[in-house]
């Protein structure tokens, strides 16, 4: 199987590949030179048409159209690839403003991001679906051409609901879990290609007569398999479900002391929270709520403390009495106490209370008056706020089998204060944290690596406290790789490779660093064409280029191919290696990936992403919150995972 397994990418290919053609350039004196006006571009260029040694490449600014002050200069299309996407952009836009009005296409309103959307169907009230089209060099085949793929753009004044997940492919027509999610998807891509194929028939050159066309089929790139997740729980005992493993089991660390459960409510929610408390315990028959209870998974029976708070509202005041309680009734009991707060679905009533209690290290667990109110709903959340609650009192449920080096893992995210001003946009504050966790999936701590209001100091913050992390990591793990999520600016990134080649040339490879990018979103769709479903097995890796992969986290299994949900695409992996540094094998970073994917804590069905980038998006979100809000941060410095 392995030897014929195709992924399909939808990638369209330039037939032919991309002819030589000519731009207008103009030499960029100094980095800090300003851009001669807007819609610019620099990129790095030889000297002459045929120069071939790196001191023959210069910066220039770049325009496709004649330039007062520019010469024109022909480029080879292979000679900088990104100079060619960009004129390949420049190419769909010019072919779309031919064949199309200006309401049927937008263009990105981000400058630096090339994407241009053809819109194909508006649905006033909700939104509209889009193709979205995206000019790419695929190294490994050395072809040029457009990733396609389907999109629906949310309305500015819709509001999320059921009809906009089903436009969104997310549910059927019958409003359920859309398990052809990628047939529908595929369908739609190729219903709107054909639709359009007007745009793609004459793609211009600039300066030429010359035109491309695309190939009609996607690209089939070769594709392989990675281990998938084995969890490991008490005396070393595995399964592949956490779930089965943890009840046959039981947890890898249990709770030295079972946790106080105290319930804080409105009078007018008395009710839900009983019911809350009674699902907890759990029945036996099952026939309620389909969980046994807390102690049938976690080994310990909570106590439910029989004084619970009664909130008079959920005002900052209120939070503030109730805080108090805790902190005195903490000092009094040898439990660890965990407030179960019950509130309606408002974000402010649920940040005020987690920030409330988390600046005194106390870990709450929230429960909606949406989820208790629909007993469908509870009857499947429960298990997984059972979860919540054992891992912040303090217990491990699992871990993911690792491979053979134990590793450090650093997740690094940012949140940074976004203020709105007459001028515009601006930043306020920077933020820059990591989640440290080993690549068992076992979490460590959240630190915090800057924290300024300028972006000068946060960067040198950022260095100073990331070079320290890393020096004290090398002294007790043989391999630390940093995984940095899709967020980060460029700049943040280059600060990071920067400060681990500086830290590894100092430890002469007693310690073996790498960097690895780790990107959700992004416009990379690929299909299984051996299974009627389409869907991909879980842990392929399609390789796009030197240490650049696909990676499907989830999907089928050769032995197993039905499909029980809607699998998310693949995710984007780039990998940098220390400079002069013996490497750590791409292979051993991908696996380390697929595995953290299921070291999830959140829920037994919680997002499949690496825990390592996973948990930094929660935190960086809840701190953006926090801001917002005016609220006080937590002490970023606790053990305990109180972002789940």
């Amino acid at each position: 199987m392995e030897n014929d397994y195709k992924i399909h990418l939808n990638f369209l290919p330039i037939d032919g590949g991309v002819p030589d053609f000519s731009i207008y350039r103009k030499r960029r004196k100094i980095a800090q030179e300003s851009r001669p006006r807007d819609g610019l571009r620099y990129y790095r260029l030889p000297t002459s048409f045929k120069a071939g040694t790196e001191q023959d490449w210069q910066p220039y600014w770049i325009s496709v159209q004649k330039e007062p002050g520019f010469e024109e200069f022909k480029v080879s299309a292979k000679g900088n690839p990104y100079l060619t996407c960009y004129v390949l952009f420049w190419s769909l836009k010019k072919a779309a403003s031919k064949v199309l009005q200006p309401e049927d296409y937008r263009v990105h309103p981000r400058s630096l991001i090339e994407e241009l959307s053809l819109i194909q169907q508006v649905h006033p009230e909700e939104g509209q679906e889009e193709l979205v089209v995206k000019p790419y060099y695929l190294w490994s085949t050395k072809q040029f051409g457009y990733l396609v793929d389907f999109h629906f753009r949310l309305a500015d004044n819709a509001s999320f609901s059921r009809r906009i997940q089903q436009l969104s492919l997310s549910l059927d027509k019958r409003y359920r879990r859309n398990l052809d999610y990628y047939a529908d998807r595929l369908k739609k891509i190729r219903e709107f290609l054909r639709q359009r194929r007007d745009v793609f028939n004459a793609l211009p050159l600039p300066d030429t007569t010359d035109t491309m066309e695309l190939v009609e089929d996607f690209m089939p790139l070769s594709a392989s398999r990675l281990r998938t997740k084995v969890y490991q729980f008490a005396d070393g005992c595995e399964s592949k479900n956490q779930f089965a493993g943890l009840q046959a089991h039981g947890p890898l660390k249990p709770l030295e002391n079972p946790p106080k459960l105290v319930f804080m409510f409105r009078e007018q929610d008395r009710q839900s929270a009983r019911l809350l408390a009674m699902s907890l315990r759990g029945t036996k028959s099952r026939d309620r709520f389909s969980f046994k209870g807390f102690d049938s998974l976690f080994r310990c029976q909570p106590v439910l403390s029989n004084d619970p708070q009664i909130l008079p509202d959920l005002s900052r005041s209120s939070i503030e009495r109730a805080v108090q309680r805790v902190k005195r009734e903490d000092i009094n009991t040898e439990y660890t106490i965990i407030p179960i707060l019950v509130v309606p679905k408002e974000k402010d009533s649920y940040l005020i209370q987690k920030a409330l209690f988390l600046r005194d290290k106390i870990p709450t667990q929230v429960c909606t008056l949406s989820v208790l109110q629909d007993e469908n709903t509870l009857k499947w959340s429960i298990a997984n706020i059972a979860l919540q609650i054992f891992c912040k009192a303090g217990g491990y449920p699992w871990k993911v089998r690792p491979t053979n080096d134990k590793s450090l893992i650093i997740g690094i995210s940012q949140s940074h204060k976004i203020v709105d001003r007459e001028v515009g946009r601006s930043v306020e504050k920077y933020f820059a944290f990591s989640v440290m966790t080993d690549n068992s999936g076992l979490f460590q701590k959240i630190s915090v690596l800057g924290e300024e209001k300028e972006q000068e100091g946060y960067v040198k913050a950022l260095k100073e406290n990331l070079r320290r992390v890393l020096d004290e990591s090398a002294q007790d793990f043989s391999q630390v790789i940093l995984h940095t999520s899709f967020k980060l600016k460029r700049k943040e990134i280059k600060t990071i490779q920067d400060v681990v080649s500086e830290v590894a040339k100092r430890n002469n490879n007693s310690c073996r660093f790498a960097v690895v990018k780790v990107n959700q979103r992004t416009r990379f769709f690929g299909s299984n064409n051996n299974v009627n479903s389409l869907v991909p097995y879980e842990a392929t890796k399609v390789q796009l280029g030197p240490h650049e992969y696909l990676i499907w986290f989830e999907g089928i299994f050769p032995d197993n191919m039905t499909v029980r949900k809607a699998f998310p695409g693949p995710t984007h992996i780039e990998i940098f290696h220390v400079p002069g540094q013996h490497r750590i094998p791409d292979e051993v970073l991908l696996q380390d990936l697929v595995n953290l994917s299921g070291a999830n804590w959140r829920g037994f069905n919680a997002k499949n992403m690496p825990v390592s980038v996973f948990y930094c998006h929660l935190v960086a979100n809840r701190i953006r919150d926090f801001h917002d809000l005016e609220l006080p941060l937590p002490s970023m410095e606790d053990a305990k995972p109180w972002f789940l």
